[in-house]
C-alpha cells in the first residue's frame, strides 16, 4: 500500500503553486476527519486521506476538463495505488462521468469545494478558523461575490449525496481544517 509520504512526494513532483498545494492539504484534512469521524481502521484513514491530497495533482498540467483528473489517474495506476482512491478522485469532479458509490468518492466530491469556501473564509476572518461555525459558512454561502469560483451548486449536490446534515457537514469540515 502506498504511504502518505509517498503520495506526498508525488504531489510535490506535480503540483508547483503554493495554493493548490494548500488546497490539496485542506482536502486531505477533511477526508482524514470524515474517516476519524466514521472510526474507520488506520489503513482506511490513509487511503481517505491520500484521496484528498491526490485529488488535484494533474490540474496545473492539465486543467482541462478533457483532461483532469484522467491524466493523474493514470500516473496514479502506473504507481499502485488503490483502485477505490483512483475511483474517488474520478469522481470529485461531475464531468468525468464516474458515479460516486463509495463513502470515499462522495465524501471527496462534499469536501472539495466546501474546503476552498471554508479556507477563503478563515483568510478574512480575524481568528481564522477559531471560533467559525456553520453559521459562517451559510452567511457566506449566501454571498454570491464572496469565493465567486466556489461552485456552490457542488457543495449541496455533495451534501445531498453524502446525506448528511448540512450543519454538520460543515462543522466536520471546519473541525478538521483547524487541523491545517
Amino acid at each position: 500500500m502506498k504511504t502518505r509520504q509517498d503520495a506526498l512526494k508525488l504531489l510535490h513532483e506535480w503540483v508547483v503553486s503554493e495554493s493548490l498545494r494548500r488546497h490539496c492539504y485542506a482536502v486531505a484534512r477533511a477526508m482524514e476527519g470524515y474517516a476519524r469521524k466514521n472510526r474507520l481502521s488506520d489503513e482506511e484513514i490513509d487511503k481517505w486521506y491520500i484521496s484528498g491530497l491526490l485529488h488535484d495533482m494533474d490540474y496545473e498540467r492539465y486543467s482541462s476538463l478533457e483532461n483532469h483528473p484522467f491524466e493523474g489517474v493514470k500516473v496514479l495506476r502506473e504507481q499502485g495505488y488503490s483502485e477505490e482512491i483512483i475511483e474517488a478522485i474520478m469522481g470529485h469532479g461531475n464531468h468525468t462521468g464516474v458515479k460516486r458509490e463509495t463513502a470515499m468518492a462522495k465524501t471527496l466530491f462534499a469536501v472539495d469545494e466546501l474546503c476552498g469556501l471554508i479556507v477563503a473564509l478563515s483568510k478574512v476572518r480575524p481568528d481564522g478558523f477559531n471560533g467559525m461555525t456553520s453559521e459562517s459558512v451559510e452567511r457566506v454561502l449566501k454571498k454570491k461575490e464572496f469565493a465567486k469560483n466556489i461552485n456552490r451548486d457542488d457543495i449541496e449536490q455533495g451534501i445531498c449525496e453524502l446525506g448528511v446534515k448540512r450543519e454538520e457537514h460543515f462543522e466536520t469540515v471546519i473541525e478538521a481544517l483547524r487541523k491545517l
